[in-house]
């Protein structure tokens, strides 16, 4: 449990860290500076869940109440883009959203999982 309620606390910041880079990446680069922004978006998701799952074995299939505390908040940014937004607002910013932290949390889980079994 103490590592459900940290990983949600993760996703919470990282609401605060999609939102500076992507507005600092959208005024000075447009929407070519995004790619850089879901890049570093997709290591800190990568980062977060390897530190959580880091020594479990069985972590990509086992830790997915943690994973999905992890990205919880940032599915709900995706669902909200998808209500509010236009059509190529959300294949830019929605799916950039959703591959950058699904993507960066499963890779992290796959890594520790990895680490875990190497002697």
């Amino acid at each position: 449990m103490p590592k459900i309620i940290a990983a949600f606390v993760l996703g919470i910041l990282s609401f605060f860290l999609m939102f500076a880079l992507g507005e600092t990446a959208l005024h000075y680069f447009g929407d070519a500076g995004l790619i850089p922004a879901f890049i570093v978006t997709a290591a800190y998701f990568f980062f977060c869940q390897f530190r959580l799952s880091r020594g479990h074995a069985e972590a990509l299939r086992k830790d997915w109440p943690i994973m999905l505390a992890l990205d919880a908040v940032p599915l709900l940014m995706v669902f909200g883009v998808v209500l509010t937004q236009t059509w190529p607002v959300i294949l830019a910013q929605g799916l950039g959203i959703l591959l950058s932290c699904c993507g960066g949390t499963v890779a992290g889980a796959l890594a520790a999982s990895r680490a875990a079994r190497r002697p």
